[in-house]
């Protein structure tokens, strides 16, 4: 496969991803709204807490076997059976260790009903434990489409799941449910949609740990950075500052999870492919890393502008204290929006130590940062701190990047720029144009979204596509999009000639 061939099938197939998590995203705006409405704040800090001792626990297991067999170059069948059953008995044991923790988290945090909660979601991670190994050859073989249902399919499924018990009940309950559906689905589908069928064996797990341990190091780490101010927010602020956090957050990372992710995930099987074919992953990492950043940037900066009147249509008044976390939060997103392709590299190189090293200095910028900044300015501190500690990685990461693959922050300035520049000009504009950031509701909220979505949209495409065709529209991002789109409009209007016909 040459490597033009392969940039388009990773195009193609990071919209498939994409389109599936705006599907996901689509449903969960509809799920937050709804749910917002009929649970309370601390409903969501319970389950939130919930989520971070089990993301402790799991971590411990996230040896990311399948990011290993990504990159290998044929991977047999000892290789697959060898990573589902270590898959395996690791759900087992984090079941077995949420059941022994549960008593000691609830007493942690002074919530008795902790501890059940835990149990139900260490059975959620036994069964999600026993997903089909085979998917992996979705990555290898590009073929995200299958991916992406399997996604969509398991979100829908938790949706419903999740809103009719919440309108029954009331209850922290529905999240609980809803989580456990998703991951239930998803393993029923992987054995739909994927015909391999795993065996129980061990024979290749020396060779699997050996690239894998790094990703659990990294993992743990990672852990320990991003969800340090959950644990410290639940223990000093309380649940409800907790479900703040939780559903500021969500809204906040949608550049990172609906856009960068679904990229990310086919832009490894490219490096991968890169990787075994002796190939330089420069070229490819820098057209991949512009259009994250021509899509993501103006979204993370967008999010800071129009947060008044998110929270007010998603989430209704209970929530306006969510408003200046969401503003912090989005701002930290954009700075990790900046370098969240450059961990995929250092894996397809085979550095995963690396990964293990940045985030271990991620970490030791955090929680301190947390801690003191939470001193002067309460839980909104904890947000603040989220962003100082995101724009510090970013010199870091790009020092690491050069050395290690390189490529040169150079190289990638020549492509993003015009990018950079037209996020800047657009949140001037919105500044400029809505210097008012109180409190909204209903009717008026709607009519400011529409307004500084549509204004936003205007400048940044304006700005950005100006620039382009001023400095001789240059090799960039933007010819990436275009192609694209031409290319979807040929193919509609050839469907609709041949339909005609």
């Amino acid at each position: 496969m040459t490597s033009e061939s392969s940039h388009k099938q990773v195009l193609v197939g990071g919209s498939w991803l994409i389109a599936a998590r705006t599907f996901d995203r689509l449903i969960g705006i509809v799920s937050i709204s709804i749910l917002a409405r009929l649970l309370a704040p601390s409903d969501f800090g319970l389950v939130a807490i919930a989520g971070t001792v089990l993301s402790a626990i799991e971590l411990f297991t996230a040896f990311g076997f399948d990011w290993a067999l990504v990159r290998l170059k044929e991977p047999d069948i000892d290789d697959l059976n060898s990573a589902w059953t270590l898959r395996a008995l690791f759900g087992l044991a984090t079941f077995a260790a949420l059941a022994l923790i549960g008593p000691l988290a609830s007493a942690f945090y002074r919530q008795p009903s902790l501890k059940w909660v835990l149990v139900v979601l260490g059975a959620t991670s036994l069964i999600s434990s026993l997903e089909n190994i085979g998917t992996v050859y979705f990555r290898r073989e590009f073929a995200f489409h299958k991916e992406s249902l399997i996604r969509a399919a398991s979100k829908l499924v938790g949706f419903c799941v999740t809103v009719v018990i919440a309108a029954q009940y009331r209850s922290y309950w529905a999240l609980v449910a809803g989580f456990s559906s998703i991951r239930c689905t998803t393993v029923a589908a992987s054995y739909i949609f994927q015909p391999f069928r795993p065996r129980p064996s061990l024979r290749r797990a020396r060779e699997l740990f050996g690239f894998s341990s790094w990703l659990l190091l990294g993992n743990a780490i990672e852990y320990c950075r991003e969800k340090f101010a959950d644990l410290y927010l639940g223990r000093v602020y309380g649940t409800s500052a907790n479900g703040l956090f939780a559903v500021a957050g969500e809204i906040s990372i949608v550049p990172i999870t609906e856009i960068a992710s679904p990229i990310n995930r086919a832009a490894y099987s490219k490096y991968a492919e890169d990787v075994r074919a002796g190939r330089s992953l420069g070229p490819s990492y820098v057209r991949i890393a512009s259009l994250i950043w021509m899509i993501s940037l103006p979204m993370a900066a967008g999010t800071v502008a129009v947060a008044p009147e998110v929270i007010a249509l998603l989430l209704g008044p209970r929530w306006q204290d969510a408003q200046v976390v969401l503003r912090w939060l989005a701002i930290g997103t954009a700075f990790t929006v900046m370098t969240s392709n450059t961990h995929y590299v250092y894996w397809a190189l085979g550095y995963s130590r690396t990964v293990a090293a940045l985030g271990m200095v991620g970490a030791a910028i955090i929680v301190p940062t947390t801690v003191i900044c939470s001193h002067f300015a309460g839980y909104a501190g904890v947000a603040f701190a989220f962003a100082l500690a995101s724009a510090l990685l970013v010199p870091i990461n790009f020092t690491v990047l050069r050395r290690l693959a390189g490529i040169s922050i150079t190289q990638l300035a020549h492509r993003v720029w015009r990018v950079a520049l037209g996020t800047i000009v657009m949140s001037i504009v919105l500044r400029a144009a809505f210097p008012q950031s109180g409190q909204v509701a209903g009717t008026t909220a709607l009519f400011l979204l529409a307004q500084k979505v549509g204004l936003g949209a205007i400048t940044y495409v304006v700005a950005v596509w100006g620039t382009w065709q001023l400095t001789g529209a240059a090799d960039g991002p933007e010819q990436a999009v275009e192609d694209f789109f031409r290319q979807a409009v040929a193919r509609w209007r050839d469907g609709r000639a041949s339909n005609t016909l």
